[in-house]
């Protein structure tokens, strides 16, 4: 896998440099009108890089990472306006690199969560919408621009598919938050220009075992190793117990006899996780 130089990351991570970023540029639009909304989105953007927030380092999601999120999706979807609050107030921003060639910037504020989405193409980072999304009552809604979700140029399908497929985008983050913060997960620093193998990745759950980063900085890949193997190298005290033990008469039949055993330690355990096994 390779993570080739995207010129939203290198803008966003020099914000002393003045104006764009060779190669960021706007998405072509169906008019004039989206045009200009996608403009103003991206000024506000620069504005926001102007007050140098704690982007971090860029967040590279691994598959294994993915389908670890796919299953918290029902326990975390329960309480994320709480998350939504407690993102927001410690001001959660960052840049996730996805494998499809798209990269999402974000940030937390006021209980509402800004996106600005890019589409990575021939060394161009193009820059295709922003939207916002937040609870009201409990309920969760999207906030984008009509003229920019009816653009044919910038969406496919039906209205209901956009939105779907934008929710979609935004929900990922949240999740993707979530299970950073409050699930055991391993992290790989891929420094600039180097073969970076990620130790004890299956290839069913990575395309390939060595990443190169030729972004420009140093990346970090969040994968999810521990979810695994389940590994317990304690000694497990095992209090006593009664059992029906089965044994042998003298005339080689065998019958059932109520015993006692004792406590005792039994050592720790490996074993595959039953995501490994239904694999």
């Amino acid at each position: 896998m390779i993570i080739k130089k995207r010129p939203i990351i290198t803008w966003l991570l020099n914000p002393e440099t003045p104006g764009f970023q060779p190669g960021l540029t706007i998405i072509a639009s169906q008019n004039i009108k989206n045009h200009e909304i996608l403009n103003t989105d991206l000024e506000r953007l620069k504005e926001i890089r102007a007050m140098r927030p704690k982007w971090g380092l860029p967040e590279l999601v691994m598959p294994s990472f993915e389908r670890v999120m796919e299953k918290s999706v029902p326990a975390f979807d329960k309480i994320m306006p709480d998350l939504f609050r407690e993102f927001s107030e410690s001001d959660e921003c960052g840049i996730l690199i996805h494998r499809d060639n798209g990269t999402f910037v974000y940030g937390f504020g006021d209980g509402q969560l800004q996106t600005w989405f890019f589409i990575e193409r021939n060394g161009h980072s193009l820059f295709h919408f922003y939207a916002e999304y937040e609870f009201t009552n409990g309920e969760p809604k999207l906030l984008i621009a009509d003229s920019i979700l009816y653009d044919d140029n910038l969406f496919i399908g039906t209205i209901q598919n956009r939105i779907d497929e934008i929710t979609k985008r935004v929900e990922y983050i949240a999740i993707y938050l979530a299970v950073k913060k409050y699930i055991k997960v391993e992290t790989v620093i891929v420094p600039q220009g180097t073969f970076t193998a990620v130790e004890g990745t299956p290839l069913e759950y990575v395309e390939k075992k060595k990443v190169i980063n030729q972004s420009g900085q140093e990346v970090i890949v969040m994968d999810s190793k521990w979810f695994k193997k389940i590994i317990n190298d304690n000694d497990i005290p095992v209090r006593g117990f009664f059992r029906m033990q089965n044994k042998k008469n003298s005339d080689g039949e065998w019958y059932k006899e109520l015993i006692f055993v004792d406590p005792f330690i039994r050592q720790g355990y490996h074993r595959n996780a039953k995501i490994e096994d239904d694999m």
